[in-house]
């Protein structure tokens, strides 16, 4: 009876889990470049169960002997969630208009073979960002509803800074000159370089655009919108001769890729399975109850 107990609580806090990654991703419908988590559930390691004390019938007046062992079949002590696993699909683009907005369009990336199998490759622009030591470490983001600081860096929208194909800081002041900001005075290529008309002495600015050929294996979310690379070897460069496909615009943002509907749905799925893992609690409950009532008896 035990093992139904197991069961059920280990339901109730898979499908926690997964509802608290539901409503994340609710909460973040409206985020530029943040991508959806999906959550996994996975079931315990089965067991093997076996009548282990069965006896035969014997012989009359001699006591009865061990019988072989039957097997009774497998079982299972319930499931958990084992990961969030990001949704990497392109959002939907959006103009806003504004010169430091920026987004990018992979769609047209061909999918390559990871491990026999077809995965599609993203592209993501790099960021500074301290990490669990302190120090400042390359971090990787489709969000790109930008600002300017006041040192006149580029930054992401919690500050930190966007990196060039040098990975340094980009400086838009420098760039700009005297001149103030505005899109006549900061152009941004389909091919990701900023450069300022207005200014003829300043060099063009390559942002730092990297291809992460199998992100849901090789990048650990570590924010909303910020992931960390974690695979062998380090993304590749942006290449506009290889990459061809790829367009960087300038006075747009990409969405959360969030299907609302959908996660409303599941929201609701998730719980009544909940309830129904909480109805089996309550019926064991109730029936373990009267063990001990008849025990008192």
């Amino acid at each position: 009876m035990l093992r139904g107990l197991d069961a059920a609580a280990s339901g109730m806090i898979a499908n926690q889990a997964r509802q608290d990654a539901l409503t994340n991703n609710l909460a973040n419908v409206n985020t530029p470049g943040y991508k959806s988590d999906n959550s996994t559930f996975r079931t315990f390691p089965e067991l093997l169960l076996e009548r282990i004390r069965d006896t035969n019938s014997g012989v009359a007046g001699l006591p009865a002997l061990p019988g072989p062992k039957q097997v009774v079949g497998r079982i299972s002590h319930g499931v958990y969630n084992q990961e969030l696993v990001p949704n990497f699909i392109q959002g939907d683009i959006t103009e806003t208009g504004k010169v430091l907005d920026v987004a990018l369009v992979d769609e047209g990336l061909p999918t390559v073979e990871v491990d026999g199998k077809q995965v599609q490759p993203r592209m993501f622009f790099a960021i500074h960002k301290p990490g669990e030591n302190g120090e400042l470490q390359t971090y990787y983001t489709r969000s790109g509803n930008w600002s300017m600081n006041a040192q006149g860096q580029l930054t992401t929208i919690e500050g930190y800074p966007v990196l060039d194909i040098n990975n340094r800081p980009i400086n838009v002041r420098a760039l700009l000159g005297d001149a103030p900001l505005n899109k006549s005075n900061l152009q941004l290529t389909p091919g990701g370089q900023l450069i300022a008309p207005g200014n003829p002495n300043a060099a063009p600015v390559q942002l730092g655009i990297y291809r992460v050929n199998n992100p849901a294996a090789n990048l650990v979310k570590e924010a909303d919108t910020t992931f960390r690379y974690s695979g062998n070897g380090a993304p590749t460069l942006y290449n506009p001769m290889i990459d061809s496909s790829i367009v960087v615009k300038q006075g747009y943002v990409e969405r959360s890729n969030v299907d609302a509907g959908r996660t409303m749905i599941d929201l609701m799925t998730v719980l009544r399975s909940y309830e129904s893992n909480q109805r089996v609690l309550q019926a064991y409950d109730m029936t373990l109850q009267k063990l001990n009532e008849v025990g008192k008896i």
